[in-house]
């Protein structure tokens, strides 16, 4: 069985099976096909990860790229327990945020300054359906948030990582990410009953 083929097939599947274990083998030591397969396979998903975080289409591509390239170029690290996807998205999501930071600067947010407002109750859930919006309205409400209110929600509610996951991404404490998610989160929640 032609294992690019067997590839395509098998892209949900969480446990690697022999072939695709062959294929990213053949990726780690340097072979062109089977970059380009795994590359095909991941570049539009990783394309979007990317573009809905920096916000350009040019960027979002460059950072893809990039990204695929520094996967290749270290799958040695990869250690297998995590899917190759998830791997590469991490990638992806640090590069995007790494972008921001260079072409502007990302405001911090000192714990201790908003410590006081943290909220005793957890956040309540967007319920959309009741809102009567679509995922598109609200990915357009996000685009005209403050950045790092985009940022968070985007890394929270889109790409599904955990405070742990993005206070490290973020390079900030625990507790100032759940801040700013709540806040976000609370900015949100008023444009869309605005609407």
């Amino acid at each position: 069985m032609d294992i690019y083929a067997s590839l395509c097939r098998n892209t949900n599947r969480v446990t690697l099976t022999e072939t695709e274990i062959q294929l990213y083998d053949l990726c780690e030591q340097g072979d062109r096909k089977s970059q380009m397969a795994v590359y095909d396979q991941y570049c539009k998903g990783m394309y979007h990860v990317a573009l809905r975080i920096v916000q350009d289409e040019g960027e979002a591509e460059d950072i893809m790229q990039e990204s695929m390239i520094t996967a290749f170029q270290k799958m040695s690290q990869w250690n297998r327990r995590a899917t190759f996807g998830a791997w590469l998205k991490r990638i992806v999501v640090n590069n995007s945020l790494n972008h921001l930071r260079k072409h502007r600067k990302m405001q911090k947010v000192d714990y201790d300054s908003v410590s006081y407002e943290m909220e005793a109750v957890p956040d309540q859930q967007i319920d959309m359906e009741s809102a009567g919006m679509t995922a598109k309205k609200v990915l357009e409400i996000m685009k005209a948030m403050n950045d790092r209110y985009r940022e968070v929600l985007t890394l929270s509610l889109i790409e599904g990582m955990d405070n742990e996951e993005i206070s490290e991404i973020l390079g900030i404490s625990n507790g100032a990410c759940r801040t700013t998610i709540s806040r976000a989160k609370d900015s949100l929640r008023q444009k869309l009953q605005a609407i």
